[in-house]
């Protein structure tokens, strides 16, 4: 008897656990429809690398014998601090964000060489050092009006301003060489843009399915919500984060109050105990670290930008030269795109986009730093897929392949054709809320074919890096 009770138990399980997956697998998070979305994140970054390198080499025959060694200290660090505030509405989408930031690198390397044979007796050595500063300034700001559920217009401003400066000395048995150089680097772009559809931003419909997921899981649900009530849930979740608190330990506990008035007022949670309350805790604290987006939209546009670089450089080697040279960049492009995000189930997230654009470039140049360039026209092309698997609340796993291609036209030096495909890999998981690791690999091969003169080139290139990030909120 106890055994046809633990098969009918068994059965009944089996037949709940299905269903529950089948009754949050069948919500098409497509469909959702944000009202009032908005995040904040302030964060930091710090990088340290330290790089060593020795090399020994001796030879020895009857008539010839060689010594040589090298030593190179590499030692670099970087960090920056980040502020971006994301706000979607139903006619509004904007996002504005400011990154300060800086790097320092310092090396030493060091070469001797001997060379003695009857014929020849000859010393070399020399010390090379340098020192690397850049400090940076991103300010970058979007924002899209729609005048009609699909229909928008909207504008893009970019601005980047960076200083760099460089010290290198050089000393060795022929001579000695110290130079010393900066190089102040402003590049600003405008876009203003013209469409036709919408990428929604549905993460709080995402994390409102994992926190009731869990609920129902675990028993803490009365019963399953349907489609309707689960997107009612995400706009209440999407109000509640938007309230502000200066305590950050007082609005958790004003959140989860929140958010338990909702579940019990809608009967959908009676049994409010520990476990329940750790599980809201643990979906709030990492589920809206993801970024889940659907839709699909065209636009065309119009982009005119100036860049302006200016250099300064001095030379001590027996005697000390001067020089200053500058770069004005400016120009429009008028381009035109297609991107289509989806969601399929509730882990996955695939996408690609389109741009074309034709491009007009202009210079003004002082000094002879920057002899080469040229006025010139292009045409440039980008396709892009991606696909990502979010297994959980704490780790993104993305894949995407892509290819860029630009062509210079009517221009004897930019006579060229530059074909980019590329492959890369990116992996976040989030320690805590607050610390996440990033891990980033990416293949990419570099084609160049120059028309005048008839020249080819190639190179493949791997990048693999790791990173550390800090939200302090």
């Amino acid at each position: 008897m106890s055994s046809k009770l633990f098969f009918l138990f068994f059965v009944f399980s089996l037949t709940i656990g299905l269903t529950t997956k089948a009754q949050f697998e069948s919500i098409n998070l497509n469909t959702y429809k944000v009202t009032d979305y908005k995040y904040r994140t302030l964060g930091t970054q710090l990088n340290a690398a330290n790089r060593g390198y020795y090399y020994k080499d001796k030879a020895n025959d009857e008539y010839y014998s060689s010594k040589s060694s090298s030593n190179l200290t590499d030692i670099s660090g970087a960090g920056y601090l980040d502020f971006s505030y994301t706000r979607y509405n139903r006619n509004y989408q904007g996002y504005q964000r400011i990154n300060l930031g800086g790097s320092s690198s310092y090396s030493d390397n060091s070469f001797n060489y001997s060379d003695q044979s009857p014929w020849d007796n000859f010393e070399y050595s020399s010390e090379m050092s340098s020192n690397n500063s850049t400090f940076f300034l991103d300010i970058y700001s979007h924002s899209r009006f729609f005048w009609d559920s699909d229909f928008y217009w909207g504008y893009t401003l970019s601005s980047n301003q960076a200083y760099a400066h460089s010290y290198s000395r050089t000393e060795s048995d022929v001579e000695n060489t110290k130079q010393f150089a900066s190089q102040y680097n402003s590049r600003n772009r405008g876009k203003l843009q013209l469409g036709k559809g919408r990428i929604e931003n549905v993460t709080d419909a995402r994390l409102a399915i994992y926190i009731l997921d869990d609920l129902l899981k675990q028993g803490r649900l009365l019963r399953t919500p349907s489609e309707n009530e689960v997107f009612a849930f995400a706009d209440f979740i999407n109000k509640t984060l938007n309230t502000r608190v200066i305590d950050s330990r007082i609005k958790k506990i004003k959140e989860f109050v929140a958010i338990d008035s909702f579940l019990v007022s809608n009967d959908l949670s009676s049994n409010t105990d520990g476990l329940y309350f750790g599980l809201i805790n643990d979906n709030w604290t990492y589920a809206r670290t993801q970024y889940w987006d659907t839709g699909s939209e065209w636009y065309i546009g119009l982009s005119p930008f100036l860049n302006y670089s200016n250099r300064f450089n001095k030379l001590t080697q027996g005697n000390v030269s001067k020089t200053r040279s500058e770069l004005s960049e400016y120009g429009m492009s008028f381009d035109a795109g297609y991107s289509s995000k989806w969601i399929k189930g509730l882990k996955w997230i695939n996408g690609y986009n389109l741009n074309d654009s034709f491009n007009i470039f202009r210079y003004d140049t002082i000094g002879s730093y920057y002899n080469g360039y040229s006025n010139c026209k292009s045409i440039s092309g980008m396709i892009n897929y991606f696909t990502t698997y979010v297994p959980n609340t704490r780790t993104s796993i993305t894949g995407s392949a892509g290819l860029e291609a630009t062509k210079y036209l009517d221009d004897n030096v930019y006579d060229k054709l530059i074909v980019k495909p590329n492959i890369s890999g990116n992996c976040n998981y989030y320690f805590s809320e607050k610390l996440r690791l990033g891990i980033n690999a990416r293949v990419s091969y570099n084609l160049l074919k120059h028309y005048e003169p008839n020249l080819t080139a190639n190179g493949l290139m791997f990048e693999l890096s790791a990173t550390l990030q800090y939200y302090i909120f």
